[in-house]
């Protein structure tokens, strides 16, 4: 074997290095032990480009003839590396972007080394060539760390629109495609007249617009997600006007009964004092209807109390048994309106869950206290029929179509105490905790 072309080929697929880098950056907090994993690629890379030199330079012939095996076994590796919650379109697009940089930095480099490869009579780069090559390619790397890899990974993280994904990743890959096909099989063409300069024009346009392209679609992506997100404050807010009516009406009730009860009960000593038995049974049957809506009190503090009674109520009309441990001071270290609206999102979804699931089955625990004069725990428990609606690691509502807008209110609230939100399942039971820093 010639171990000087051996080098040679090796060094031509080393450009692979930088697009290995770019790929992965940008899939950087969905990859399985991101260390680990940029260890293993590059150590499949040195492979591959061992493994390919040697069958090149045995067989003499170009590099070209393996790219399209070597490119499936990078991608199966990737996915094999990266979160399933990642889909195939969204790693094909990254994916295609890092073949584009390959095409794009491999053609500029034959346009500017055109002189010394027109007498290269080897299927195979000058290695002056590799060299500007890997050069432009890490140069191109470095530029595209803090531009497109932050805006790719915003994309992963904050849009999950399937797609967006499915149409975006075509460009870019029949890009890549179409510069491995204008590859120059005559490198004495470039030197004709002014094609060497509009090539270097061309290549450098090409690779602007694809920079472009990126950021438009970043640009384009982050104003419907802002929109997205205005969409859901909206209907947030029309959710919280309509509960926050239902919970009036509630409290007008109970304020209703407690100012008759003083009432009723000089009707029911008088019917009592005049032995009336009859009609004093006739008038508890009326007025036991309204007796009957009149519940316990569950919390020391006013305002939990009756957002308490108020689900409690709803639970009991829905068949829903809820156990209610309601530790709280009468006086809170917090706006209530926040506790009530963090809260009152939980025990909402968790009826709504309860109602998908047989009577019997039906259970719903709420546990509220605090763990120090600064710092409150909430746990809403409730049973549900095991199905979840989860992309991007999100959970997604299951009455509509995108992110459930009762968890994205709680996130919001407990964030803004510096907080945390966190979500058990298993066994057929959904956990809510959150706790509070105050």
């Amino acid at each position: 074997m010639n171990f000087a072309l051996f080098g040679r080929f090796f060094l031509e697929f080393a450009m692979m290095y930088p697009a290995e880098y770019l790929c992965l950056a940008s899939l950087q907090e969905h990859l399985r032990a991101p260390r680990k994993t940029y260890a293993i690629g590059a150590s499949a890379i040195t492979l591959m480009g061992l493994a390919g030199a040697a069958v090149c330079c045995m067989l003499d012939m170009e590099t070209n003839f393996l790219l399209i095996p070597l490119l499936i076994i990078s991608f199966w590796l990737l996915r094999w590396r990266t979160d399933r919650e990642v889909s195939i379109s969204q790693t094909m697009f990254l994916f295609s972007v890092s073949a584009v940089m390959m095409s794009v930095c491999t053609l500029l480099a034959i346009v500017l080394n055109a002189e010394a490869e027109l007498d290269n009579a080897q299927p195979v780069f000058l290695p002056s060539t590799s060299v500007i090559c890997l050069t432009l390619s890490v140069i191109l790397s470095a530029i595209f760390r803090f531009t497109a890899v932050r805006w790719s990974r915003w994309l992963l993280q904050e849009y999950h629109g399937e797609a967006f994904w499915e149409s975006a990743w075509p460009l870019p890959a029949l890009y890549a495609a179409f510069l491995v096909f204008c590859m120059p099989k005559e490198i004495g063409v470039i030197l004709m007249n002014r094609i060497r300069i509009i090539a270097v024009l061309a290549v450098s346009i090409s690779l602007l617009g694809i920079f472009l392209l990126l950021y438009e679609m970043y640009r384009v992506a982050r104003e419907f997600t802002r929109n997205a997100r205005l969409d859901r404050e909206n209907q947030l807010l029309a959710m919280e006007s309509r509960r926050y009516m239902e919970l009036q009406t509630y409290l007008d009730n109970t304020r209703r009964l407690r100012h008759d009860f003083r009432q009723h009960l000089h009707v029911i000593a008088g019917l009592t004092e005049t032995g009336q038995l009859e009609e004093l049974k006739s008038y508890l049957r009326q007025y036991e209807s309204e007796l009957s809506e009149h519940r316990p009190s569950l919390c020391a503090n006013a305002a939990v109390d009756a957002l308490a009674g108020y689900y409690d109520h709803a639970a009991g009309q829905q068949s829903v048994p809820v156990e209610w441990k309601l530790a709280l001071p009468r006086q809170l270290p917090m706006p209530e309106a926040d506790l009530c609206t963090i809260l009152g999102n939980l025990l909402e979804n968790a009826l709504h869950a309860s109602q998908k699931l047989p009577p019997e089955e039906r259970q719903v625990k709420v546990l509220a206290r605090m763990l120090s004069p600064a710092m409150m725990g909430l746990m809403v428990e409730n049973r549900y029929d095991g199905v979840l609606k989860k992309q991007g690691g999100v959970l997604h509502s299951t009455k509509h179509d995108g992110q459930g807008i009762g968890l994205v209110s709680v996130e919001t609230a407990v964030h803004r105490y510096h907080g945390n939100l966190t979500v058990e399942t298993g066994g057929n039971v959904f956990r809510a905790n959150v706790l509070l820093n105050l």
